[in-house]
């Protein structure tokens, strides 16, 4: 089945691959992956993007979001330099980092179409540690972020020129992109874990494919082999991560839930649900907004009132990044709807203008608005002298589609005043007295 959907691809590839690989054994190969798919993938899920496919040591990776996708590129080259300085010289890994945007065709879970030929023009540019981008990923993404500088223009094999440009290092050796990207996702699981921890599975698999009578024994030792007290699943991790949520403590209940990373139950909604409660009580509330919209993208019914509370809690969180404020207001609004009403209806009282201001655009996107709330929001941002000009403004518009007195004396007063949304104001008055 195809489809077409627009998307930013980052593109990853590792430096000296083919050197290395030509002078380690198949079993030292297979463990330089392993390290560095359990160094990458964690990144990628937590900005919200996901594999595509691996070739090699090159991996395709697709974000719905041009800032989360470059900030992953960013955390990505951090996470590495931070590895590198205390990893012994055979496991050390550099990649370099491309990204592109545009339609691309998915077909049975593969990307196709020019924005996969730009990211690999992108990477032949890139050195070990950088991150390039092209014009169209720069355009779309929030530039505050992650600041650029051009690179350079290419030919495009059809004609015309493509501008690439790339992400200024902020920081040091340690952390040459800053670090705050990175410092979103929290803790991330250990990677020299889940090699050995992989490398114990293939064998036990493979033991058990020779002698299939006692692959249960087998799969008993690698828990035991990786200091396991006794034989554990999913269901158990998962059911552990909860307990310990609800006896307040989120830091071991993230270290539980680190156990189904590798594995295909880490993208379930009641897995990404408990992740994004505990990311939530440690105050990560960007990384808990991205697992509980992944949980409503698949099952809506997952979001419970006391999610929703929480996620209304992030719209007025000073903390909350700037950049998925939008997006939150979509997914409270748009995919919650009415349901999100009660929790964020309290928001309107906020002393925050931004807070007030998305609270009643979650109301109005949920068709729960009424006047008295377009009403309360109004009037305190014309009486906030700490709101910006756009929501003065934004404050007149909504008066002039409310139906009551207590809006026309508000225009008033706004009309008469020195701030902004002045003149908006007396235009306001002017067209409803007119019809008058």
């Amino acid at each position: 089945m195809k489809d077409a959907r627009n998307l930013v691809l980052l593109l990853s590839d590792m430096k000296g691959f083919t050197a290395r690989t030509s002078g380690q054994t198949r079993a030292e190969n297979e463990r330089m992956l392993a390290l560095h798919d359990a160094l990458l993938l964690p990144v990628v899920r937590g900005f919200g993007g996901r594999k595509v496919k691996a070739i090699g040591d090159a991996m395709l990776a697709a974000f719905e979001s041009p800032t989360d996708a470059v900030l992953c590129a960013m955390a990505i080259q951090d996470r590495l330099a931070a590895f590198n300085e205390t990893a012994p010289e055979k496991d050390r890994i550099e990649v370099r980092v491309s990204l592109s945007q545009g339609e691309v065709r998915i077909e049975r879970g593969d990307v196709h179409g020019e924005p996969v030929q730009l990211a690999l023009q992108g990477g032949l540019m890139a050195d070990a540690g950088e991150v390039v981008l092209t014009d169209a990923v720069y355009l779309s993404m929030n530039k505050s972020e992650a600041p650029t500088e051009i690179l350079t223009s290419r030919p495009l094999a059809g004609g015309g020129t493509i501008r690439l440009r790339r992400a200024l290092r902020t920081g040091d050796a340690h952390a040459p992109y800053g670090g705050r990207a990175l410092e979103r996702l929290g803790r991330l699981p250990d990677p020299s874990r889940h090699v050995r921890m992989r490398r114990l599975i293939d064998r036990a698999l493979a033991f058990g494919r020779r002698r299939a009578v006692w692959a249960a024994a087998g799969l008993l030792l690698v828990a035991a082999a990786a200091g396991e007290r006794r034989a554990r699943g999913p269901g158990d991790a998962l059911r552990r991560a909860a307990g310990l949520l609800e006896a307040r403590q989120p830091k071991a209940a993230l270290a539980e839930l680190d156990r189904l990373a590798e594995t295909p139950r880490a993208h379930e909604p009641r897995v990404q649900v408990v992740r994004g409660r505990a990311e939530h009580a440690l105050g990560q509330y960007g990384m808990a907004f991205a697992d509980f919209a992944a949980a409503a993208e698949q099952d809506p019914h997952a979001l419970d009132p006391q999610i929703i509370s929480a996620l209304a809690d992030e719209l007025d969180a000073e903390s909350f990044p700037p950049a998925w404020r939008p997006a939150l207001v979509r997914l409270l609004g748009e995919k919650i709807g009415r349901d999100a009403a009660p929790a964020v209806r309290r928001l309107l009282a906020s002393p925050l203008p931004r807070t007030r201001d998305d609270a009643l655009e979650v109301l109005e996107l949920a068709g729960a608005a009424s006047d008295d709330d377009r009403l309360q929001v109004a009037e305190a941002d014309l009486g906030d002298p700490r709101a910006p000009c756009a929501s003065h403004r934004e404050a007149v518009r909504r008066l002039s589609v409310v139906k009551d007195p207590r809006a026309e004396r508000l225009l008033e007063q706004a009309a008469w005043s020195t701030g902004c949304g002045g003149a908006q104001a007396r235009d306001t008055l002017r067209r409803m007295r007119r019809k008058d």
